[in-house]
């Protein structure tokens, strides 16, 4: 028996170098604008505040405050509320609008798209001031509810837990429908066609057919809508209280107004492992119920 070896194609220099050159500025961003200051306010959050660390001069007592803090534990537990339910109330609006614009025409389809890339290219707080506009005492949304007879008196709608979700699920919309929208435009319609002639309705067409298959962009959508929304400083406080509070408004506190600096880094130190630990719980959901490839 003779038995032959494969041999792998072996890069050439050239493909080495067209390689390198993609991806050098994005590893060279990512190293120093994201792993450093990491590992610094990795090291920062292991100080010792009270002089009395180990041998290797390390402290774990400002994540213990942190375990012990009702504040941050608050803050925290309204951190993940907020941002299960702005996830949610994205997909829900998302997932139709991608498979809407799927289905659409060009122009329709080209309008929509614009209008989400001028979404992603305006300012964050232009956009949280027309939400302050909006929701207001005497904003447009309480005259009408007053005009249909909903409302007697004007509600307080701003500085409030659920202004902070609507405006930031208007900022997440485009990064949710874009990944589904990009996921449903490769599958191909003769599987829909087929599920149909075989007496499948469209609610068990997309139930059965379209929702399996386009999870690897709602995983997309779902992760960096949580993430983003995890992370939201501006947002919660321009139309947020003090009462509503997410915990990046709490470490920014500690940064900026307590000069805490060992306990500010313990906090965001927490708040990326926590949703680190989220995103990968969720991977290994979607890889075990949808067999998806995420």
């Amino acid at each position: 028996m003779v038995t032959e070896a494969v041999a792998m194609p072996r890069q050439r220099p050239g493909q080495r170098l067209a390689i390198a050159c993609l991806l050098g500025p994005a590893a060279v961003l990512l190293i120093a604008f994201y792993a450093i200051p990491f590992i610094r306010m990795l090291a920062e959050s292991l100080l010792p505040a009270s002089g009395t660390a180990g041998g290797l001069g390390i402290s774990f007592e400002h994540y213990e405050r942190l375990a012990s803090s009702g504040r941050v534990r608050r803050a925290l537990a309204r951190t993940l509320r907020i941002s299960g339910w702005v996830t949610l109330w994205t997909l829900l609006i998302s997932f139709p609008l991608a498979l809407y614009l799927v289905r659409a025409g060009r122009t329709i389809r080209t309008a929509f798209l614009i209008a989400l890339f001028v979404s992603l290219a305006s300012s964050l707080i232009v956009r949280n001031y027309g939400w302050l506009v909006t929701l207001a005492d005497a904003g447009p949304v309480n005259q009408l509810l007053i005009a249909l007879g909903v409302l007697k008196a004007p509600l307080r709608m701003v500085y409030s837990e659920g202004a902070t979700i609507v405006a930031l699920v208007h900022y997440a919309i485009p990064f949710m429908t874009l990944p589904i929208f990009a996921a449903l435009l490769r599958i191909p319609p003769s599987l829909s066609d087929s599920a149909a002639s075989l007496g499948a309705t469209p609610w068990r067409v997309i139930r059965d057919v379209i929702w399996p298959l386009s999870m690897p962009g709602v995983f997309g959508g779902v992760v960096l809508t949580f993430a983003l929304s995890m992370s939201a400083f501006v947002t919660p406080l321009m139309l947020g209280s003090p009462a509503t509070a997410m915990i990046s408004q709490v470490a920014a506190e500690q940064f900026l107004v307590q000069l805490a600096f060992p306990f500010g880094s313990a906090i965001v130190i927490a708040l990326v492992v926590i949703t680190f630990v989220i995103v990968v719980a969720f991977t290994l959901i979607v890889r075990k119920v949808f067999r998806a490839q995420v």
